[in-house]
């Protein structure tokens, strides 16, 4: 056999230098040694090439044209492009040179160069290396991206989302108000994925939606604006919300909070001031220095309403006069007009258009009352007087005046003395027609003077005039000026209900 080898390395090289043969008449006996076949059957070489090729008996010859596979004598010849006994490959150019790995294993090359080389395995793949085709043991599509991604090694790989499977999700409550479902549910590609948004007020759910408050939605907080009183707020919209704290009666107040929806009025003291308007009457005020308080009748102070208090009474007075109220209700009013005609009242009384007269008023001598204006009365400077002489009716009423309808005259007259023929004084003498209750004031007559002052006179100032003694046939009227500055003039009226008009002046005056 060894030499057998020999032969066959012998073969082999010389299949590089053409064509080399293992010789006919040469064989190996059963000991393995190389033997002459021709010194055994006694053919000649010459012969051989005769002979056909014979792949079922060995007969010691490899003729010409033949080869190891059609001819069992024949030796086998590496580059002859014929894949003979025991070759792995022919021609050279199809015998492998490199062998890389196959998957995970790892191969080497035997015999290289030669028609008997081939690859042999070499052990197992270890490192984790992109590309190689191979995913061993130990490695990952994160570190080995020949490894397919596996649920449940730990590694979240691929499109997995979580990995180990236990902790991947199982249920997905909603994030705020973010409702949320599973997705790939007991596999490693589980996750939450968005469900649409909650809109209904539930309290716990850490959700506030749109619409919802906080009496509705516990996770809601307090909104200013949002037109819902909540927690913490006093008002709401902000508009409703206080701006100023006005004191409530004697309560004064603070404005807290201003300008959010906790604003509030805060009490800030009571009120010890006397001050009209502010629905307070502090203690040791009165009507007097504060609206805010009632008048109160026997407080010794007189207040808005009553007429007197503490000092109520009234002095004797004209018959045109009478009193109303009474000092016990502290409305007691003196001297107050008559203005309704009445007899037996010793007053002809001026009802406001003249009606009253004999008919209606036992009082009156005349049909009525009624007015007839004279000269012009002059009161000049140096303090000079005019005298006006009026003749009457003994039993009528008179009033001088120097009022009139419009107004008018000028300067500041005044009445110093009414006198009658028997040298009686009367005393009604008037500077300026001040009183209310003056019959041409009743009328709507004016008493101001071209200046606008109050200066023409009223004699007499009561509602109804005077009547002179029963004898008297007239009237001397003196009028001079208040002061030289007052001279001047002005148109001279009587007021009279009398059966008779004024006469003129009886007599010089």
């Amino acid at each position: 056999m060894r030499v057998l080898a020999f032969l066959v390395s012998i073969v082999v090289a010389g299949a590089a230098c053409g064509s080399i043969h293992v010789l006919p008449d040469a064989e190996v006996d059963g000991s393995g040694e190389l033997v002459d076949a021709g010194a055994n059957d006694g053919a000649d070489a010459s012969s051989c090439d005769d002979r056909a090729c014979n792949a079922t008996q060995p007969d010691s010859c490899c003729p010409s044209g033949c080869d190891a596979d059609t001819d069992l004598d024949c030796a086998a010849i590496c580059g002859n492009g014929v894949l003979e006994p025991g070759e792995r490959c022919d021609p050279l150019g199809s015998c492998p040179t490199a062998c890389p790995a196959s998957g995970c294993s790892r191969a080497r090359l035997d015999q290289a160069g030669t028609c008997f080389a081939r690859c042999m395995p070499d052990g197992e793949v270890s490192a984790c290396s992109n590309g190689d085709g191979c995913c061993p043991a130990g490695c990952n599509a994160v570190n080995d991206t020949d490894c397919s991604p596996s649920c449940g090694n730990g590694v979240r790989e691929g499109i997995e989302t979580c990995d180990p499977l236990t902790s991947c999700p199982a249920t997905c409550p909603p994030q705020g108000c973010q409702l949320r479902a599973l997705s790939g549910g007991g596999t490693c590609t589980a996750q939450c994925v968005a469900a649409g948004t909650q809109t209904a007020c539930a309290g716990g759910d850490q959700c506030c939606p749109s619409g919802c408050n906080t009496t509705t939605d516990s996770d809601c907080a307090a909104g200013c604006g949002n037109g819902v009183i909540e927690a913490g707020e006093t008002c709401d919209p902000i508009g409703t919300c206080p701006t100023s704290c006005p004191s409530q009666g004697c309560q004064l107040r603070t404005l807290t909070g201003a300008g959010t929806c906790s604003a509030a009025c805060a009490p800030a003291g009571t009120q010890t001031a006397c001050i009209n308007g502010d629905g307070c009457c502090p203690g040791g005020c009165t009507a007097a220095t504060d609206s805010d308080c009632a008048p109160v009748c026997g407080n010794n102070v007189v207040e808005p309403g009553e007429t007197c208090d503490g000092n109520c009474s009234c002095t004797a007075s004209n018959p045109c006069y009478t009193t109303t109220g009474s000092a016990a209700t502290c409305d007691l009013r003196c001297q107050q007009p008559i203005r309704t005609c009445s007899s037996g009242d010793a007053c002809c009384a001026f009802d406001g258009s003249g009606g009253c007269g004999a008919s209606s008023d036992s009082s009156c001598a005349g049909p009525g009352w009624a007015f007839a204006q004279w000269r012009d009365v002059q009161y000049g400077v140096g303090n000079n007087c005019d005298v006006m002489r009026v003749g009457i009716h003994p039993q009528g009423w008179y009033v001088f005046t120097t009022c009139s309808p419009s107004g008018g005259g000028t300067g500041d007259p005044r009445v110093t003395q009414v006198t009658d023929n028997l040298g009686n004084i009367y005393a009604v003498t008037n500077d300026d027609c001040l009183d209310l209750g003056a019959l041409p004031r009743l009328a709507g007559w004016q008493c101001a003077n071209t200046e606008g002052a109050v200066r023409h006179f009223c004699a007499s100032s009561t509602p109804g005039g005077f009547r002179p003694e029963p004898n008297a046939t007239y009237l001397d009227v003196i009028v001079c000026p208040y002061n030289d500055p007052g001279a001047g003039s002005a148109p001279f009226f009587i007021w009279y209900n009398a059966p008779q008009v004024p006469g003129m002046p009886i007599g010089p005056i």
